[in-house]
C-alpha cells in the first residue's frame, strides 16, 4: 500500500506541500475553506493525523466552562463520567475545560465564575439543575451555552439528555415480562425533569399494558426521595411509605427506582425489615453507576451513555459557537437495559 505523505496529499489536491503542512497544523493564515478541504482529504486518504482537530473558527480563548451545582460533587461518579466525555471531545477540538461548581443559593452575578464575565472562555456547558435565573443571565450577556440534563425546558436553547422516558418504559415492561403486576415507582416525579420523564415512562407503560391485556394495573408511587440542585434528599416519610407498600396484604412485588442511588437506599431499608431482593421484591434502577455491580444482589438497571452525552454536548456547543443563529437542537440519547440479579418472577408465579 502506498504510504500517504504530505506530498501525496498535495499532489491529490494540486497544492503545495507547504500549504498542506500549514493546514494540518491549523495555521490561521490558511483560508478556512481550504483548511477544511485539506483536513477532509487527508482523513479520507488515511493520513495519520495527530489526535487533534481544528479549533472552531469564532473561538478566541480555547476554553470551555462546565457549570454545575456544587452539590453534584457528592455524585461525582455520574457527573465525572459525563465530564470525561466532555474533556475527550474538547481535546479533539484543541479546547480546554474549566470546571466551575456553583453555589445555587447565590444570585447569578455572584455565582457565575469570572471566566464568563471576563470572556476568558468561548462557551459553557450547563449541567443539571442550575436555577433558571442563571440561564437567563447567560442568555442576557449573549454567552454561547448548551444545557445537559437540565430542568429548564426551552425550545430556544440547545439541550441534550438521556431518553429517560423510553428507558423507563423499557424498564417497566421488563418487570411485566417477568410476571410482575403489582409494581411501584420509587421517587418524587417532580424532583427533577429526569425523574418526571422516568415516572411518565412508567405510567405510559402501565397504560399501554392495560389496553392490551385484561389486567387493571394501577400506577403506585412511593414518595419522599429524589434529586435536586442541592443533591439527593430523603424525607422523614419515605421509610414509612416504602414499608407500607412492601409489607401490606397487597404488597408490591417489584419496584422501579428513580435512579441507582434511590435503589441503594431502598435495598438498605428492605434489608432492615428482612424483605429479600429479589425473592420478595424485585428492583430495577436507572443510570448504571459502578455501585450497581457492588450491591447485593447486583442491580438490574437502565444504562445512561454518560460519556457519549458529554461528547455530544461539546459537539453541540461547537456548532453553536461557530453558527450563533443556527436552529437549536434537543437531542435524546438512547439508554440500554442491563440485566443483573435483582429481578426474578414474583412468588405467586413460581408456585
Amino acid at each position: 500500500m502506498k504510504k500517504i505523505t504530505l506530498q501525496v496529499i498535495a499532489d491529490e489536491l494540486k497544492v503545495s506541500k507547504a500549504l498542506v503542512s500549514k493546514a494540518l497544523s491549523n495555521d490561521p493564515a490558511v483560508n478556512e475553506g481550504t483548511r477544511e478541504k485539506i483536513w477532509q482529504t487527508a482523513e479520507e486518504m488515511g493520513y495519520r493525523i495527530k489526535p487533534v482537530r481544528k479549533k472552531v473558527g469564532d473561538a478566541q480563548t480555547g476554553n470551555i466552562v462546565v457549570l454545575m451545582p456544587r452539590a453534584y460533587l457528592d455524585d461525582i461518579e455520574y457527573w465525572g463520567k459525563v465530564m470525561q466525555g466532555v474533556e475527550a471531545e474538547l481535546t479533539n477540538h484543541q479546547f480546554s475545560m474549566i470546571l466551575s461548581t456553583i453555589d445555587i443559593s447565590l444570585f447569578p452575578k455572584e455565582g457565575l465564575p469570572s471566566s464568563i464575565y471576563d470572556r476568558k472562555a468561548d462557551g459553557a456547558i450547563v449541567m443539571g439543575h442550575l436555577p433558571d435565573n442563571y440561564i437567563e443571565m447567560l442568555r442576557s450577556i449573549h454567552f454561547p451555552f448548551v444545557m445537559l440534563d437540565a430542568n429548564l425546558l426551552d425550545p430556544s436553547i440547545d439541550h441534550i439528555l438521556a431518553n429517560n422516558f423510553l428507558g423507563a418504559y423499557q424498564a417497566t415492561n421488563h418487570l411485566f415480562a417477568q410476571g410482575h403486576r403489582n409494581i411501584g415507582f420509587v421517587g418524587d416525579p417532580d424532583a427533577s425533569w429526569s425523574f418526571r420523564e422516568r415516572s411518565r415512562g412508567f405510567r405510559e407503560a402501565i397504560r399501554d399494558f392495560n389496553e392490551k391485556n385484561t389486567d387493571d394495573i394501577q400506577a403506585t408511587f412511593i414518595a419522599g426521595i429524589g434529586v435536586s440542585g442541592t443533591g439527593m434528599y430523603i424525607t422523614g416519610e419515605f421509610s414509612e411509605h416504602l414499608k407500607t407498600h412492601t409489607t401490606s396484604d397487597q404488597a408490591l412485588t417489584a419496584l422501579f427506582c428513580g435512579n441507582d442511588v434511590v435503589a441503594l437506599e431502598t435495598l438498605s431499608l428492605l434489608s432492615k425489615w428482612d424483605i429479600r431482593c429479589p425473592e420478595d421484591v424485585s428492583i430495577i434502577g436507572f443510570d448504571d453507576l459502578t455501585l450497581t455491580e457492588l450491591m447485593n444482589p447486583k442491580l438490574t438497571t437502565i444504562r445512561v451513555p454518560k460519556n457519549d452525552i458529554g461528547m455530544r454536548a461539546v459537539q453541540m456547543l461547537m456548532r453553536r459557537i461557530e453558527n450563533p443563529d443556527v436552529t437549536p437542537e434537543h437531542i435524546l440519547m438512547s439508554t440500554q437495559l442491563i440485566e443483573r440479579a435483582s429481578i426474578t418472577a414474583p412468588k405467586q408465579s413460581k408456585e
